[in-house]
């Protein structure tokens, strides 16, 4: 049941607290919306290189190429969930840049493979 008591600022329910930010918070949260997101799509083509790198790269060798696709698969769904938690901010612009640069990076991969007459599905020994 609903009391008549008067909504001041203090009992108000609806009425949200400010946010506590800490050094790092606040210095990202300053930063002009145009400069945010150029900071995110550089950081999130640079994930996408590394996940690339990872699947790619490691992904070669047969003894860490499970390593490779589980570390670029970690890299791409835990690394933007992080840096948002910890800066407070969307990061949903980095996001869309990671898998831009992930998929070119396999995209220019599988096609350097073809020039080079590299058989994409190799027949098992």
């Amino acid at each position: 049941m609903e009391t008549n008591e008067p909504h001041t600022p203090e009992n108000d329910p609806n009425q949200q607290q400010p946010e506590e930010l800490d050094e790092l918070q606040t210095k990202v949260r300053n930063y002009p919306d145009q400069q945010w997101n150029l900071i995110q799509r550089v950081v999130g083509a640079a994930l996408g290189l590394a996940c690339g790198f990872l699947l790619t790269y490691f992904g070669a060798y047969e003894s860490t190429g499970m390593f490779g696709t589980i570390g670029a698969v970690l890299v791409a769904l835990f690394v933007p969930n992080l840096i948002e938690k910890r800066v407070k901010r969307s990061v949903r612009k980095g996001r869309i840049a990671l898998m831009i640069a992930l998929g070119a990076w396999l995209v220019v991969f599988v096609a350097v493979m073809l020039i080079k007459g590299v058989p994409i599905i190799a027949n098992p020994a």
